[in-house]
């Protein structure tokens, strides 16, 4: 394990040990004035809700008990149409001992929170486990909670949607994908709309706070990760004086993700600067292979290596695999399992290793012997990672309706899908081909199509002066929640704490005794630890540290497979592809 390490400052920048600069969030004490209170109409929202009778059902399988509750569509009909949301239990190890409930959310928009529930054991503390009822729920509309669907059958679905054929489109095919983002947009508000107007962040964060008084527990103990920051954010706001602990990892910056009337005019995905994280989490990673030298890394000049294969996968896909288990992958498909890989601590070393088999393919061509050994090599991870895609014909697979219905209730977005074309534009020529994968995701929402509102929805403030502090993690080399949102949520909440870790990968707990015992500390007591504000954390796994053994398809440390993220948090990128 790697101790805490103290940057070096200049003129309120932080210089992280690959070179970046990246700004330091300044925690001042909180200011000496009462914390605010829980306004007058969410109390009144909230509070007329007759507390739900959560009946636990053992599950022995999953090791604890699963449970529902049923909450009011509307906070404002609460005696009206309801949603019934899905939860899972884990009971404290030590209930001598219980302090109360931790509720988890993984983030998504839409990943499920009973999932994360049920796998606590697998990455939480002990300490943590001992001392609350770990309890994870999947946000309504989602999972194992009323589903929103914004369809009338799979066949709908697939015929409307066809126009994904990836992650982001390809020049030629940008014209039905737009077709088909605005089929989903239209879709989700009409036959889709009564749930789908009805599942902005604000929503579940009444429905956390009415979960909360049914476990019994007078104040919210959280723990969210990446999307699930922004819930953590909307809730200490709504209610700031209702919790005893918030802790958020992966942290959105909150005004950037919800907009504002000035910003309006700027794609949710352009102005998270998710890509901007994703194009400098690699570059600093290849130039970590570049110093670690040839012993440890398979490239030789692994930022030029990347950027051929690139621009060749950019002018023809390549057939990876044989035969029935053959595979043609495209451009958009490389961008997509790059990033997939950068979500791993690890991630890094997998990245070289598929840019290094995918480079030989190309440079001795897929028919020479050490063109087809390589190809091998690369099919490995390839088609391990396409493995998990579901195709829609398999069903009704409400995941992306599900991911729309809270981005595009919660986000000001502009009135056209045309001006993603030329957002995306820019965004890829600060952040190449990142750009695109992140620009794209939520052409749905624009307004000329998406017109499922929810006026309760929440845009602010986020600067509440809540009575208990937040705790916030940023991590400098996050390749999906930008580290400058953690920063950003610092500054905007008077009470909170900002923990910076060099670490790599999607989120920090777990990477490193640093992180973990310090949001675990701050759990279990409600304090903050003392210094926590002055401390980087440094990942436990960095990147080409172990030299590589034999040939790569050998079966030693160059092997390619797919990463783990056993004893981390199961987070998921925010969106599916639809290519089957």
């Amino acid at each position: 394990m790697r101790t805490t390490s103290t940057p070096r400052r200049l003129a309120g920048l932080v210089v992280a040990s690959v070179g970046l600069v990246l700004p330091l969030a300044v925690t001042a004490a909180p200011p000496a004035v009462a914390a605010d209170r829980t306004s007058t109409t969410e109390a009144r929202r909230v509070d007329r809700v007759k507390t739900p009778k959560i009946s636990w059902v053992e599950d022995v399988e999953r090791g604890g008990y699963t449970g529902k509750a049923k909450l009011p569509l509307d906070y404002d009909k609460p005696t009206g149409s309801t949603v019934t949301v899905a939860l899972f239990k884990v009971p404290a190890a030590d209930p001598s001992r219980k302090l109360g409930t931790l509720f988890l959310n993984p983030g998504g928009p839409g990943a499920s929170g009973v999932d994360m529930a049920a796998d606590a054991v697998n990455f939480l503390s002990q300490s943590v486990l001992d001392r609350f009822d770990i309890v994870g729920f999947d946000p309504r509309g989602t999972n194992r909670s009323t589903e929103v669907t914004c369809f009338s059958s799979p066949g709908a679905q697939a015929s409307a949607l066809s126009g994904l054929s990836g992650a982001f489109p390809a020049a030629s095919e940008q014209s039905a994908f737009l077709a088909s983002k605005a089929k989903l947009g239209s879709a989700c508000s009409t036959y889709g709309a009564k749930l789908a107007s009805a599942m902005s962040t604000a929503q579940v964060a009444r429905d956390l706070d009415v979960l909360r008084r049914a476990v019994g527990d007078k104040k919210l103990n959280y723990l969210g990760f990446s999307y699930g920051s922004y819930l953590g954010e909307v809730y200490a706001n709504l209610f700031p004086d209702r919790f005893r602990a918030i802790a958020v990892d992966g942290v959105l910056d909150p005004v950037a993700y919800a907009g504002t009337s000035l910003t309006k005019g700027t794609p949710a995905s352009i102005r998270l600067k998710s890509a901007e994280g994703s194009w400098a989490a690699l570059r600093a990673g290849l130039e970590a292979c570049a110093d670690a030298g040839e012993d440890y890394c398979l490239l030789s000049d692994p930022q030029a290596d990347f950027d051929q294969v690139a621009a060749a996968m950019k002018a023809s896909p390549l057939t990876i695999g044989d035969g029935d288990a053959s595979y043609q992958y495209r451009y958009a498909d490389f961008v997509y399992d790059m990033l997939s890989l950068l979500y791993y601590p690890e991630g890094m070393n997998y990245v070289v290793q598929t840019v290094a088999a995918l480079k030989q393919m190309i440079d001795d061509g897929t028919q020479t012997t050490s063109g087809k050994e390589a190809g091998d090599r690369a099919a490995g991870l390839v088609l391990a990672l396409h493995e998990a895609t579901a195709s829609l014909d398999a069903g009704y697979d409400n995941g992306l309706e599900a991911y729309s219905s809270v981005l595009c209730t919660d986000a000001y977005q502009p009135s056209s899908t045309s001006t993603w074309l030329a957002a995306t534009a820019k965004a890829n020529a600060r952040a190449p081909h990142f750009g695109q994968l992140w620009g794209w995701t939520d052409v749905q929402c624009a307004t000329g199509s998406w017109k499922a509102k929810d006026e309760d929805a929440y845009h602010g403030t986020y600067s509440r002066n809540t009575a208990a502090p937040v705790l916030i993690v940023g991590n400098y080399h996050d390749p999906a929640t930008n580290y400058g949102g953690a920063v950003e949520a610092s500054l905007l909440m008077p009470n909170s704490v900002l923990l910076r870790s060099d670490s790599w990968g999607h989120t920090a707990y777990g990477t490193s005794d640093c992180v973990t015992d310090r949001v675990d500390g701050y759990l279990l007591t409600g304090a903050v630890p003392a210094g926590t504000a002055d401390t980087v954390c440094t990942g436990d796994v960095q990147p080409f540290a172990i030299p590589l053994v034999g040939d790569p398809g050998s079966g030693g440390a160059g092997t390619i497979k797919v990463p783990s993220r056993d004893g981390l948090p199961k987070v998921q990128l925010p969106w599916e592809r639809t290519d089957g």
